[in-house]
C-alpha cells in the first residue's frame, strides 16, 4: 500500500482498463490481461465540428484507418476497444458516458491469435496515443489514452512471446 505519485499513475492509466474488463466480462471468454479504449485515427478531427473541411479530412483519415483494419481481418469500434487475453487480440464496440467512462462493451468484433499479429506499436502525437496494430498483411491506427495504449503494448508483447 503506497502514497506515491506511482500508485496515483497506475490508477489513472488502469481506469479505463478496469471498466472495460468490467464490462466484457460476459463476452469475452479468455482473461483479459489487458484493454485500451481507441477509436479509428482521425475520428477525433470528423467530430470536433472545428470546421467542415476538418470533418472532411477527419472521416477520410478513420476510413483509410476501418478499411487498414479490414484488410488485417480485424473490425474496429468507434468508440470501441482493444483487449489482450492469453491467446488473442480482441477488439470490442463499446459505449462511453458523458463523462468518458467505459459504460458497456455492446459487442466483440474481432478475436485474432496473438500469433497472426505482427505488431502492436503506441507512439504519443500531442496529447493523443497512436497505435498502430499490424496483422495479415494489412495495418491500421486508433487513437485513445497514451498511458493505456503504451500499458496495453507492453501486455500484449509479453503475451505474444508466450503465445509462440
Amino acid at each position: 500500500m503506497g502514497t506515491g505519485k506511482d500508485d496515483e499513475k497506475e490508477h489513472t492509466v488502469s481506469k479505463h482498463q478496469e471498466q472495460i474488463i468490467e464490462a466484457a466480462k460476459d463476452k469475452v471468454d479468455e482473461q483479459i490481461l489487458g484493454a485500451a479504449w481507441g477509436k479509428p485515427r482521425g475520428a477525433s478531427t470528423a467530430s470536433a465540428g472545428i470546421n467542415v473541411v476538418a470533418s472532411e479530412i477527419g472521416s477520410r483519415w478513420a476510413g483509410k484507418h476501418r478499411k487498414g483494419a479490414e484488410a488485417a481481418g480485424i473490425e474496429i469500434g468507434n468508440p470501441g476497444a482493444v483487449a489482450v487475453t492469453p491467446t488473442s487480440l480482441v477488439t470490442m464496440k463499446v459505449k462511453v458516458s458523458a463523462m468518458g467512462a467505459i459504460k458497456e462493451v455492446t459487442d466483440v468484433l474481432s478475436v485474432v491469435p496473438l500469433t497472426e499479429v505482427d505488431s502492436l506499436q503506441v507512439k504519443r502525437m500531442g496529447l493523443t496515443g497512436v497505435m498502430e496494430i499490424s496483422a495479415g498483411g494489412g495495418s491500421f491506427k486508433l487513437e485513445g489514452k497514451p498511458g493505456d495504449m503504451k500499458e496495453l503494448a507492453e501486455v500484449f508483447e509479453r503475451a505474444k512471446a508466450s503465445a509462440a
